[in-house]
């Protein structure tokens, strides 16, 4: 074969800076408008090839550069390793207990709805025998249970950058409803919607390319507060869904791409930034919509969460 030419440094660092990036845009977060990795540094050995030095990171992973140059610090980070749920950082959220459900959909704390293995958290929406499931002050008749977990009273933050990789189930036919959103730990301006609601990507399955990002407030424009054009070939295929929420304006992105932004104006006596000045928590759900639910519904159907992560 010959002797083979050895790379100068200045190649090896392309293309290691090269694959860096081509990681994070197919895997390991969004880059771009939402901010690059840091990249690392390469020095000459005596034999003529580079050594990388370690890039540098934090419990999310590779720094994150912000517009202005500095980095992103982590707040709060979850590859959901072992095989339980890490309660330190997550509540369950059970219909019985919040009063929260998705139309029929009852969220039950039970390894068929919530469950981590392999590196992921999967979120389990079935349809199974009927079942009585407290509802406030009645009961809830239904067959579809779902699973939802979060962070109130783990973990919340005002602004920042919020991210998932995620992937929705790969369903046919309409009747499934599952996302990643945020929700006000205290109920500061009022009931929903006064005190806010950042939904990151809300999925359904009767138009399942459409991972839809939405701000809910007194005064929401459904036509201007959701972003319509967030959409992904493939839904059942890993993607990171990303929110950089400031106080001028809420961006919006999937795979590091803005797909999104807005500033929200609120009803008066509000003033912006309200409602969105004030601490949000986390959410994933995975449960059933009788939008379009019919016996063609594919049950079971989960959405798998490959990290949460939250910087500031």
């Amino acid at each position: 074969m010959g002797r083979q030419r050895v790379p100068r440094a200045t190649e090896v660092r392309a293309r290691y800076v090269a694959a860096l990036v081509s990681a994070a845009l197919v895997g390991a977060g969004p880059v771009g408008a939402s901010g690059l990795a840091v990249p690392p540094t390469a020095e000459p050995t005596a034999h003529g090839t580079v050594t990388a030095a370690a890039v540098p990171r934090d419990e999310c992973g590779p720094l994150i550069r912000k517009p202005n140059g500095r980095t992103w610090s982590c707040t709060f980070a979850d590859n959901f390793g072992g095989n339980a749920l890490n309660r330190s950082k997550w509540i369950t959220q059970r219909t019985a207990e919040t009063g929260f459900r998705t139309e029929r959909t009852c969220y039950r704390d039970s390894p068929e709805n919530i469950a981590v293995a392999r590196g992921k958290l999967v979120l389990t929406t079935r349809k199974g025998p009927w079942v009585n499931c407290r509802f406030r002050l009645r009961w809830l008749r239904t067959r579809f249970t779902g699973g939802m977990i979060g962070t109130r009273g783990k973990f919340s933050q005002t602004y920042g950058r919020f991210e998932v990789r995620a992937k929705f189930p790969a369903a046919t036919e309409a009747g499934l409803h599952g996302g990643f959103w945020m929700y006000p730990v205290n109920h500061t301006y009022g009931g929903w919607p006064a005190s806010g609601e950042i939904d990151v990507a809300e999925w359904w399955s009767y138009d399942p390319t459409l991972v839809l990002p939405s701000l809910h407030f007194n005064a929401r424009d459904p036509e201007v507060d959701s972003g319509w054009d967030c959409r992904v070939t493939d839904s059942a295929a890993f993607h990171t869904y990303t929110v950089v929420w400031r106080p001028a304006v809420i961006r919006f992105f999937i795979d590091g791409s803005l797909c999104f932004a807005r500033t929200p104006t609120p009803d008066s006596p509000q003033r912006r930034p309200q409602p969105f000045d004030h601490p949000f928590s986390m959410i994933l759900n995975m449960g059933a919509s009788t939008s379009g639910l019919s016996w063609r519904t594919e049950f079971p159907a989960a959405l798998v969460v490959d990290y949460a992560k939250a910087w500031r």
